[in-house]
């Protein structure tokens, strides 16, 4: 005797998790697009290492 359901159900199990996992790489390429874009949009400075010589063999050094 041959039965269809548990096959059935197994094929309804993988397409739902197909679905789920579809929708979860939608969500991540969608929130990785748009923080890509922020960082685009906005102008960020680049922290350097600065230094000063308010006289001769000293030097103050500073990260901005």
């Amino acid at each position: 005797m041959v039965t269809i359901g548990p096959r059935q159900e197994v094929e309804v199990k993988d397409q739902a998790l197909e679905i789920e996992v579809e929708r979860q790489v939608a969500e991540i390429m969608e929130a990785a697009e748009t923080e890509e874009n922020l960082i685009q949009d906005s102008n960020l400075v680049t922290p350097t290492w600065k230094y000063s010589m308010p006289f001769a063999g000293v030097r103050y050094y500073s990260y901005d």
